[in-house]
């Protein structure tokens, strides 16, 4: 057959050898075209379960463990891959008429990934380990006044003070820890414990191994799909993940302009323009926000609404998204970010940017502008005061930057305004434990379902409650009370929840600035990741289990 076209094509002209090569390539092309359009049309591309995922994350992990774990931590992220929440596990969760007492049924088959049940005395003794306060746990304030009773292997009856609809969040944020490896050692002790980096838990993954530096840096840790996760979601399409550790985002960024990783996440938007790699950048919303916390116990200028008010009028809230966030922010105007179902978009009439009227407002207050040094003074039994306050923030992006902003905005109306800015940690041990500010610019977040009590009830102005700005008021306290006793699917729940946060809002306690946007970057080739509303960091894992990098073609 070659040697017959061989002697057909030494037949040709020097054109109709053109012609033949030119159709004949015409002709394949063509077939391979339509066999790809078969292709297409009968089958369709599904995710196949296997391949290897790397996330790049700047920190170190110290504490894998629910008891321990503090938010915003690389231990907090491995933590949400390895250990199921109690809600992932329950099987029901029921309450009576009073929503004081509650039942929660764990799911049968539910197990430990060494394959032992998950019973009631593992979750019983992770909340006894969380309420010891030698335990030092972060979810400390959560289980306080609650108590409980084992109605079987698998059922536990909780017992509430007072009535609670949303006492699942709580559920939610309780990640059960495996008794038998625990229970010998004192809460004191718990981090001498060698599952504090080689944990079991009951999560979609499972601790595999870690890689580490001469230097004890730990560089890796790698984790492989818990195959037993069954019982409780769905098995991860992706077979291993890997988390490699980096000390700062410069090296991070190296890292993923190298592909040494396959994506990673931030708050900054700035490392955007750093990356080199084609990649596919998916824009969060979250339902955390800025705020200035005012504290009139130590300024009592700010016990007055008008001086609360005309700082807020101050503040361009547009200008300080676009010159600090490039954008990437949603304006904050009240306690529940826009995010959120159950924000009240009235809120926005509350807020202004106008700093003349701010003027006004001091001066109605009975300050008196002195032209020459540029500030308001008054002056009571022969004594003159200068209006003046003092912002204290966390000395990191993008709270210096919305610090220096905002101090630059107060001067410009006249009122001296002093920065101190220190390092995160002692603001979160020192300053919010005492209340030691006058003007607090920090964070808040809220979960999906908002209840903001423990943020803005008078019963929560000091440590370890988070009204950090002191907010006291009868009629807020009443609502919230009223809020925790309804239920939330009642139109009841979303209307008084409505006049909370436009009572609150009015009362001008704090200045809602700005909700940021959360950044998800990863290679362009990946298209099997998503990432959805962002509470806490680690919430970009909520979806891990629909996460795939590889797939498969099956006939439609």
């Amino acid at each position: 057959m070659i040697s017959l076209f061989v002697q057909i094509e030494k037949s040709f002209s020097k054109r109709e050898r053109l012609v033949f090569f030119g159709a004949l390539v015409v002709f394949i092309v063509s077939g391979i075209l339509l066999s790809i359009a078969i292709i297409n049309a009968t089958t369709k591309l599904i995710p196949d379960n296997g391949g290897t995922y790397t996330e790049g994350i700047v920190g170190q992990p110290s504490f894998v463990n629910p008891l321990l774990a503090k938010s915003n931590t690389p231990d907090s992220d491995l933590v949400s891959l390895i250990f199921a929440s109690a809600m992932d596990m329950a099987e029901s969760v029921k309450h009576d008429s009073s929503y004081k007492v509650w039942n929660y049924r764990i799911k049968e088959g539910a197990v430990w990934q060494d394959g032992t049940p998950i019973t009631s005395d593992d979750i019983i003794f992770t909340i006894q380990t969380i309420q010891n306060p030698d335990t030092l746990s972060p979810l400390y304030s959560d289980w306080q006044n609650i108590t409980w009773s084992r109605v079987s292997e698998r059922e536990i009856q909780f017992d509430l003070t007072s009535p609670y609809t949303m006492f699942p969040n709580i559920l939610k944020n309780l990640r059960p820890v495996p008794k038998k490896l625990f229970a010998d050692l004192s809460p004191a002790h718990l981090k001498l414990s060698p599952y504090m980096l080689e944990p079991i838990g009951s999560g979609p993954f499972t601790y595999d191994y870690l890689e580490e530096r001469h230097d004890g840096f730990i560089s890796a840790y790698h984790l492989k799909s818990n195959q037993m996760y069954g019982a409780i979601g769905q098995v991860s399409h992706i077979q291993n993940i890997a988390i490699n550790f980096y000390e700062n985002d410069d090296n991070l960024i190296k890292a993923y302009n190298l592909g040494l990783i396959d994506g990673f996440g931030t708050y900054e938007k700035s490392l955007l323009d750093k990356i080199m790699l084609n990649s596919t950048i998916i824009n969060a919303p979250s339902s955390k926000y800025f705020a200035i916390f005012f504290n009139s116990n130590a300024n009592s200028y700010l016990t007055s609404k008008n001086i609360r008010l005309a700082l807020s009028e101050a503040i361009d809230k547009k200008d300080i998204i676009q010159k600090i966030m490039g954008g990437y922010a949603s304006a904050e105007y009240g306690p529940i970010p826009p995010s959120l179902p159950a924000y009240d978009s009235n809120v926005k009439s509350f807020y202004k940017f106008d700093p003349n009227d701010a003027k006004s407002l001091i001066a109605a207050d009975g300050w008196q502008f002195n032209q020459s040094s540029n500030d308001w003074e008054m002056t009571q039994k022969g004594k003159t005061q200068q209006l003046s306050i003092t912002i204290k923030a966390p000395d990191i992006w993008p709270l210096n930057d919305m610090a220096k902003y905002i101090q630059n905005a107060w001067d410009s109306i006249g009122v001296k305004t002093d920065l101190a800015l220190v390092d995160f940690q002692t603001i979160s041990d020192d300053a919010i434990r005492t209340r030691d500010y006058q003007a607090l610019l920090f964070g808040n977040i809220v979960f999906p379902t908002p209840d903001l009590y423990s943020l803005w009830h008078s019963s929560q102005m000091f440590y370890p409650g988070n009204n950090l700005a002191l907010y006291n008021s009868p009629t807020a306290d009443k609502i919230m009370e009223s809020i925790r006793q309804t239920d939330t699917q009642d139109s009841l729940w979303q209307s008084q929840t409505d006049q909370l946060q436009e009572t609150i809002t009015n009362d001008v306690p704090a200045i809602f600035l700005f909700s940021p946007d959360y950044f998800y970057i990863h290679k362009r080739n990946l298209s099997g990741i998503s990432v959805g509303l962002i509470s806490l960091p680690q919430d970009r894992f909520n979806q891990i289990t629909d996460w795939y990098v590889i797939t498969k073609r099956v006939l439609k």
